[in-house]
């Protein structure tokens, strides 16, 4: 699975092509799609939230 690192970065490089794409529906669909690499970015981080309050827990 992805880290949000990981997630993250490619929602940058999403944004940056975006910005040189060549018509309105590319940008639309890469500025989605970073969007949605943001929100994977999100549960991956809620994710490794919850997985690290259960080992704390069960120190």
């Amino acid at each position: 699975m992805p880290t949000r690192t990981e997630h993250l970065r490619d929602a940058e490089r999403l944004e940056r092509q975006a910005e040189i794409a060549d018509n309105v529906h590319a940008r639309a669909a890469l500025r989605r799609m970073a969007q949605a690499s943001r929100g994977a970015a999100a549960l991956v981080g809620m994710i490794e939230a919850c997985d690290e309050s259960a080992a704390g827990a069960r120190l």
